[in-house]
């Protein structure tokens, strides 16, 4: 189906009127819930250049870049979700080309400077954009097209061939991510792969096939990962220290000791109902990212439990809406879509609540549509917008019948 004949079906179908107020309400809270504590995280902080490298820059500084970035991906939402149909990104041709272009996006950061010990970020000037959640999406939208395509042949037992010729493009995808440094999206976008397998319909003995793969994968990393802390260990041992920290988060005196030490004291100063919105103690140099992956920490001082639960919450309303939409679609590509973005969301939210409690290792990873951060937000934004208006077509289709 051609775009314009797309384009006339949405209009048709009129989906601005059948778009989730649910969702929509909850995306908007938390964007300006996100506003709120990233201006409150990092005022004082800005003040003394304590994100900027000690340059000093306005106490709103973050607040303009986050305001800006949720105008954005708050028009982008709406855009994807009522305008653009998502049956555009049902089509075979967009992903050959989007292949490679994702594949030189995930290069060019490895001739730019590392933050935060990973290479996964495209900087021009003072703009700067995670190329690795971009892939994240690619690889969910890929991996549900192949898996729609080829369904009735993945339902019988399936050579080792042709099972791996499925995952050739996303395990290339993920190996570029990998040598990005940046372990944590890798691990998460491997687990929603497998959350996708797990939700198709296939035999049993290829999902037992590809899970087999899968440990012996996974083992291939890790030993990777051990022969390079081996044989560098003055430059490799940034994921080893990240697992004994979280082992025993209070032995040791580096900075990555410190941040988690001082997130558990954000979270014991909180109690219940917080300090107050602008307490935070531990922003006051503390914790050093107070307005990125620990800002959740910032909110559970001045917010406590309650403010953090609050947004847990907001978060659970879009999960729930989502996989509420893959379980409703009728196409395995639509459903398929749906569950591993949703399964995406939900891990990322656990990945980054605990690594921050110390409840799992610590892995950088931002939490969705809070983390001060632009690029993630606007994709994750983009892509609910997409699942949006999947759902809106959903609703017409029962309407009509």
């Amino acid at each position: 189906m051609k775009i314009n004949q797309l384009l006339k079906r949405v209009a048709r179908e009129k989906r601005y009127k059948r778009l989730d107020l649910l969702v929509t309400a909850s995306l908007i809270i938390l964007l300006i819930f996100s506003c709120i504590m990233v201006y409150s995280a990092s005022m004082i902080g800005n003040k003394y250049g304590l994100f900027t490298n000690y340059k000093p820059v306005p106490a709103n500084y973050f607040l303009i870049r986050q305001g800006m970035w949720a105008i954005l991906s708050l028009t982008s939402y709406f855009i994807f979700s009522m305008i653009i149909p998502y049956e555009f990104f049902k089509n075979k041709k967009l992903y050959t080309s989007g292949f490679i272009f994702i594949v030189i996006l995930l290069i060019i950061p490895q001739f730019q400077p590392a933050i935060n010990g990973a290479k996964s970020w495209i900087q021009l000037g003072g703009f700067s954009f995670q190329s690795s959640t971009v892939a994240q999406i690619f690889v969910i939208a890929y991996m549900a097209l192949i898996l729609n395509i080829r369904k009735e042949s993945l339902m019988r037992p399936t050579s080792l061939q042709r099972l791996t010729g499925i995952f050739v493009a996303p395990l290339i995808i993920l190996f570029f991510i990998f040598i990005q440094n940046d372990t944590g999206t890798m691990l998460i976008t491997a687990t929603t792969l497998i959350l996708m397998v797990l939700c198709a319909n296939i035999s049993f003995r290829n999902i037992l096939t590809l899970l087999k793969l899968g440990v012996i994968s996974l083992g291939t990393v890790l030993l990777f990962i051990l022969a390079k802390n081996a044989i560098f260990a003055s430059e490799g041992s940034y994921r080893i220290n990240r697992f004994k920290i979280f082992l025993d988060p209070f032995n040791g005196l580096g900075d990555s000791n410190n941040q988690i030490v001082n997130s558990l004291i954000a979270f014991g100063n909180g109690g219940l109902f917080g300090r107050g919105l602008g307490n935070s103690v531990q922003k006051l140099g503390y914790l050093s990212e107070a307005h990125t992956d620990f800002i959740l920490a910032i909110t559970a001082e001045e917010l406590g439990y309650v403010g953090v639960l609050s947004l847990v919450l907001l978060l659970l309303i879009i999960i729930f809406r989502v996989v509420h939409t893959g379980l409703r679609a009728e196409n395995t590509f639509e459903s398929l879509f749906a569950l591993g973005f949703a399964g995406l969301l939900f891990i990322q939210t656990i990945v980054n609540i605990g690594g921050i409690s110390a409840s799992l290792p610590m892995t950088g990873v931002p939490i969705p549509f809070f983390s001060s951060g632009g690029s993630s937000m606007l994709v994750l934004s983009t892509t609910l917008g997409i699942v949006m208006n999947l759902l809106s077509h959903i609703k017409y289709k029962r309407g009509s019948s």
